[in-house]
């Protein structure tokens, strides 16, 4: 590991050079100045500390102006002020104004040690945090969302306009496998609101209950095995984005909790009396017709009006013409580098198989094609032979209600039936990646496996 560098300043070169002598035998690289101005040359010729050591009154320029200095060349490093008893007050101003802490002269030695060391830890910490954040904002670039068909520019326009709007509800609407999530996550670190954390929850995943304990917290006490307190996602995401997904599965009376949360942007725990309130951005998104619920009163109107302030409409895969390749060819560079494959093109027949497929499950159904054939194909090239796609025939889109029926009719549960049937037939791959492709939980596929006697039937095709 690389030594620290620590700057020191002060006007009185004896001091400097006593403090530079001592950290450097503790094992850092300590340099000292006479003043800021020399510093200041040195840290615009790039060289950056990780800490700066400063006496606070200095005849060229004081330790608030040194402060200020480093603010205008967007430098976040901790900065620990030295200063006489008279000028305390001066020196707790400078840490309002983003000092670290400061230290009374004449200076203990080992309390400068120990503040040293945890200035130095906790800015280790807050780089590594910038340090993520930084690549995840660079991984939902909105030029991740591929796309040169008006919606989907809109989708990107939408987004930007967002980065300096922090509290303002999103309502994502599209078939399952469409980027629900993508758009979501992209939503949040692309904006000014991503200091706090992207949270995450399938409103369909979890019974009633469970939901309710999941996004509000309880108190201890508040039911039978609650032993301890539990934080919610609201309170998690504070200053961040919780992301309710299928919203519309979500039931009346918890519909009615969540908009009495949105109206005032506090609640309370299960079985808690205090009132709390946060600053969590609500993104919501849902493969649902909401209207159509409204109507039948599976969903509450006022609800709707509230979470649909912005809206979202990503288009299905099938109605994106050209662009269906071109986001074929981003999914193999990602998969390039999972797989350790170089893939660097389509056949102009496998590119008129990807063109002429429906894609029932969207991107989602696309990204488990192109998964398949890199793991099981060689050299750079992919044609339409590597390329294992979903049998559609005898299936029908049904793009307003997000889902497909049989051609020969049936109930609606019927076609549930025979669709996972299918799929779970014609697909040689584990639970959890059946679960994707049909966009639903691993929890509900098992679910469903177990209502229709479904392994059997599997066993038997």
């Amino acid at each position: 590991m690389s030594k620290k560098t620590i700057y020191i300043v002060d006007d009185d070169p004896k001091i400097g050079d006593l403090f530079a002598t001592v950290l450097n035998r503790d094992g850092y690289d300590a340099t000292s100045f006479t003043g800021p101005t020399a510093m200041l040359e040195t840290l615009d010729a790039d060289a950056v500390p990780d800490l700066i050591l400063s006496d606070l009154m200095m005849p060229d320029m004081s330790g608030i102006e040194l402060l200020e200095a480093l603010s205008e060349r967007d430098l976040t490093l901790p900065v620990i002020m030295m200063t006489a008893h008279s000028s305390v007050q001066t020196a707790v101003e400078a840490m309002r104004l983003g000092a670290f802490h400061y230290l009374q002269k004449p200076v203990n030695l080992e309390e400068m040690r120990a503040l040293l060391s945890k200035a130095l830890d906790l800015y280790d910490d807050r780089k590594e945090l910038r340090q993520i954040k930084k690549a995840q904002k660079k991984a939902h670039d909105v030029g991740k969302i591929i796309g040169t068909s008006p919606e989907v520019e809109k989708v990107r326009q939408t987004i930007e306009t967002l980065s300096d709007i922090p509290n303002t509800i999103v309502l994502i609407r599209g078939e399952t496998g469409t980027g629900k999530n993508l758009v979501a996550k992209t939503i949040h670190y692309q904006s000014d609101w991503n200091a706090g954390r992207f949270m995450e929850i399938n409103c369909a995943a979890l019974p009633d209950n469970l939901l309710e304990s999941e996004l509000f917290g309880y108190e201890k006490g508040a039911f039978t095995d609650a032993r301890a307190s539990k934080i919610g996602l609201l309170e998690i995401a504070d200053g961040g984005t919780l992301f309710l997904d299928e919203i519309d599965s979500m039931s009346l009376g918890l519909q009615a909790k969540l908009l009495s949360f949105l109206e005032s942007r506090s609640f309370r725990r299960l079985g808690g009396t205090d009132d709390i309130k946060v600053t969590t951005r609500i993104v919501c998104a849902t493969n649902a017709n909401l209207e159509q619920s409204v109507a039948e009163k599976k969903f509450r109107k006022d609800l709707f009006f509230r979470i649909n302030v912005v809206s979202l409409k990503l288009p299905a895969l099938r109605m994106m013409g050209r662009d269906v390749i071109r986001i074929a060819e981003e999914v193999v560079q990602h998969f390039n580098k999972e797989l350790k494959r170089s893939i660097e093109r389509f056949t102009p027949e496998a590119e008129e198989k990807l063109m002429a497929h429906d894609w029932p499950g969207n991107v989602r159904e696309l990204r488990n094609v192109l998964e398949r054939a890199l793991i099981f194909t060689r050299g750079d090239t992919l044609d339409a032979g590597d390329l294992a796609l979903l049998d559609t025939e005898g299936f029908a889109d049904d793009a307003a209600e997000g889902y497909f029926r049989f051609r020969s009719g049936g109930s609606l549960e019927d076609l549930e039936h025979q669709y996972i049937l299918h799929t779970l037939s014609t697909t040689d791959t584990s639970y959890a990646e059946v679960a994707r492709m049909l966009g639903i939980s691993k929890k509900t596929l098992w679910e469903k496996r177990k209502k229709y006697n479904l392994d059997e039937q599997v066993e038997d095709a």
